[in-house]
C-alpha cells in the first residue's frame, strides 16, 4: 500500500487477489516463466480448480506452492467393522454408509456413534469433531458444508456454466446482493447445528488444532478439514489412527436450492471446493529485485521441492498437482508415500479423495477474491458463532451477515466490486 518495496515477495492467501489486481500491486509471474535462467516447473501440472486461484484474466500470477481444499476423514476400521454395521442396521433400519456421501448421511453416522464407546477405552466417544471458536477457521468449514445446498447446475448442455442463478455462491453477479441468507445457506446452517450436537460441547471453543487432535487421538469417528489431517494422521507421536484412516471427497447434499426457480430440487448435488488459503508467492511490483524473487519462487515451485513438501515434510503444503496424484491420473506412486512413513492404504485413500473431488465432481464452489473479503469473512464468522451457540436463529445470523456485507460493499463501491467479482468468477452478462 505504501509502495516502499520493502518486500520482494508476498506469500499470502488466494483471497488477496482482488486487492493485488485492482490496486496494481504485483507483476504476473508468467513474465518470468520462459526466462532460461529460471528453475523449471510446469504450471499446467496444477489441478484445474486450483489453477484458477493462481491466475487472473487468463494470466498466471502466482507460483506453485500450497493447494487447499476440504475432504471428509473417517475411521475406516470402525465403519467397516461388521459389529458396528449390524448395530447401525438394527438401530436405524439402514445400511451403514461407507463412506458417507452426503451431509445427511454424515449426520446419521455421527449421531449413531456419538456417546458410544466404539474405541473400547471405557469412555463415551464422539461422532464428529469440529472447531467452532470465533476468530478461528470454522467459517471455512461452513463454506465447504454449505456449497452443495447453494450451488446449482446450469440448465442445458453445460451444467458448469456460470449464470446469474447457477454456479454462483457469494453474490448475485448482476447486483452484488449477498446470497448468504438465501434458503440454501439457511438449510446448511441448520445442518451444522445438528452436527454440532453429535460432538463434544467443548468444540464450540475449539480451534483447529484441538479439533484435529480429537480425531487423531481416536476420539471421533468423523471430521472434515484440509489435507493436513491426512499427513498428520501418519505421525505416531501425535496420532493413534495410522492404518485406520478413511478419506472421501467432501460430501454432497440430498437436495439443493435453485435461485432462479426459487424451489428446492430433490436431487443429490456434489460440489468441489478449494476452501482455504492455498498459500503461494507473488512478486511485488515495487521490488527492485524481481528476477531474483522469480528465481526463488520458481525454485520452490519445482517438483523436487514442492512434491517433497507434500509427501515428506508435513509442512502444511497439501497435494494439488499431477505429481502428487497417483498413477494413472497423476505421476506419483504409492511407494513414494510409503517411503516417507505413510501407510499404503491411508495414502491411497487420502490422495484419491482429492483426485475424485477435483476431477470428477460435476460442480465447483467459486472462490471469493474481491477487495473487502477478509472483513466480510470476519463478520460472517461472528454471526455463525452466534447461531451455533444458540444466541440467535440461523435466519437472523445470516440476515445480519447479509446486512453488514451490503454495508461493506456500498462503502468500497458496489459497481467497482461487481466488475471485479464478475471477472473473478467468470460471469459474462447476457
Amino acid at each position: 500500500m505504501t509502495g516502499t518495496g520493502t518486500y520482494d515477495i508476498i506469500v499470502g492467501p488466494s483471497w488477496f487477489y482482488g486487492d493485488y489486481i485492482s490496486n496494481d500491486w504485483i507483476v504476473p509471474g508468467e513474465n518470468f516463466f520462459n526466462d532460461p535462467r529460471m528453475p523449471k516447473w510446469d504450471p499446467e501440472s496444477i489441478l484445474p480448480p486450483l489453477k484458477e486461484l493462481y491466475t487472473w484474466g487468463g494470466k498466471w500470477v502466482g507460483f506453485n506452492n500450497d493447494h487447499d481444499g476440504q475432504v471428509l476423514y473417517y475411521r475406516r476400521d470402525i465403519l467397516t467393522d461388521p459389529k458396528w454395521q449390524e448395530e447401525f442396521k438394527k438401530e436405524t433400519g439402514k445400511d451403514l454408509p461407507v463412506p458417507p456421501r452426503t451431509w445427511e448421511e454424515v449426520y446419521e453416522v455421527a449421531k449413531f456413534f456419538h456417546g458410544k464407546d466404539w474405541n473400547g477405552d471405557g469412555e463415551a466417544d464422539y461422532g464428529i469433531t469440529m472447531h467452532l471458536k470465533v476468530a478461528g477457521q470454522g467459517f471455512f468449514h461452513f463454506m465447504a458444508l454449505s456449497a452443495p445446498y447453494v450451488v446449482s447446475p446450469a440448465p442445458g448442455d453445460d451444467p458448469t456454466k456460470v449464470t446469474r442463478y447457477h454456479n454462483v455462491y457469494w453474490f448475485d453477479p448482476e447486483t452484488m446482493e449477498p446470497l448468504v441468507n438465501t434458503p440454501g445457506f439457511v438449510e446448511a446452517l441448520n445442518m451444522l447445528l445438528k452436527l454440532s450436537k453429535t460432538g463434544p460441547s467443548a468444540m464450540w471453543g475449539w480451534s483447529l488444532g484441538e479439533a484435529w487432535d480429537a480425531f487423531l487421538r481416536g476420539k471421533a469417528v468423523i471430521t472434515f478439514s484440509w489435507g493436513d489431517v491426512g499427513s498428520l494422521s501418519q505421525l505416531t507421536d501425535r496420532s493413534v489412527i495410522k492404518g485406520k484412516l478413511g478419506v472421501a471427497p467432501i460430501p454432497g447434499s440430498e437436495k439443493y436450492y435453485d435461485l432462479e426457480t426459487k424451489q428446492w430440487v430433490e436431487k443429490r448435488n456434489f460440489v468441489a471446493n478449494t476452501v482455504g488459503a492455498s498459500w503461494h508467492g507473488v512478486i511485488s511490483k515495487f521490488s527492485k529485485k524481481q528476477d531474483l524473487a522469480a528465481y526463488f519462487l520458481s525454485w520452490q515451485a519445482t517438483p523436487a521441492i514442492n512434491h517433497w513438501n507434500v509427501v515428506w515434510g508435513w509442512t502444511g503444503v497439501d497435494p494439488g498437482t499431477l505429481y502428487d496424484l497417483l498413477q494413472p491420473t497423476g505421476k506419483a506412486t504409492i511407494e513414494e508415500y510409503v517411503a516417507t512413513g505413510y501407510d499404503a492404504e491411508d495414502a491411497k485413500q487420502f490422495v484419491n479423495a482429492y483426485e475424485e473431488m477435483w476431477y470428477k465432481y460435476p460442480l465447483k464452489q467459486s472462490y471469493l477474491r474481491i477487495p473487502g473479503t477478509p472483513e466480510m469473512w470476519e463478520v460472517w464468522d461472528i454471526h455463525l458463532s452466534e447461531a451455533v451457540t444458540g444466541q440467535i436463529s440461523p435466519e437472523e445470523a445470516l440476515n445480519r451477515t447479509a446486512e453488514e456485507w451490503n454495508a461493506i460493499i456500498d462503502r468500497l463501491g458496489r459497481e467497482e466490486l461487481k466488475k471485479i467479482y464478475q471477472e473473478a468468477i467468470g460471469y459474462k452478462p447476457e
